[in-house]
């Protein structure tokens, strides 16, 4: 199995590659749970092994994926701040569902191709802005994961001033729900 780059070889995709990315999610904003479906069905073809992970019904997973994925692409802006939710979700990820770093290239197999089947402007190169935002959010997770590092969201001050009531807005991206 594959592991997905490290943060330090990834790096921080830059702001053409995010505004890419930005407006396919705009194409499928008004149902996001479509982007949801399409993408878990992908990855239990992909990898039918993590269907154990997740309910039978997947109705709440679904809401919770493409939210944390909308927040996470609008965020962006702030990466340090996305890049600290991402670790905090891959810690958990980890700790309480069992994923390992080796699932992570399977999840960006999947949401690639459920954007590509969604989007109306599929290109080559939004495939690549997908594939570079993909890899810099998994790196941070994984990192995450490694660090075991659940941090209290009052630990972050980018993270109070932005949100101002101390609570985390995102949901796990694909935590499972059991």
């Amino acid at each position: 199995m594959l592991r997905p780059r490290s943060a330090a070889e990834v790096g921080r995709p830059d702001a053409q590659t995010i505004e890419m990315v930005r407006a396919s999610c705009a194409a499928v904003i008004d149902e996001p749970a479509v982007i949801a479906e399409c993408f878990y069905m992908h990855l239990f073809d992909l990898a039918p092994e993590v269907r154990g992970m997740f309910a039978k019904d997947m109705s709440v997973q679904n809401e919770r994926m493409s939210r944390a994925l909308m927040d996470a692409v609008r965020g962006a802006d702030n990466p340090a701040w996305v890049e600290y939710l991402l670790q905090r979700m891959g810690a958990r990820h980890a700790r309480h569902h069992g994923a390992v770093p080796e699932h992570y290239p399977y999840v960006g197999r999947a949401l690639v191709r459920a954007v590509r089947d969604l989007s109306p402007q599929w290109e080559p190169a939004l495939g690549s802005a997908w594939v570079q935002v993909y890899e810099w959010m998994a790196a941070h997770m994984v990192l995450g994961a490694e660090r075991g590092a659940e941090l209290p969201l009052e630990d972050h001050p980018t993270i109070t001033s932005r949100l101002g009531n101390g609570r985390d807005p995102s949901p796990t991206p694909l935590s499972p729900v059991n």
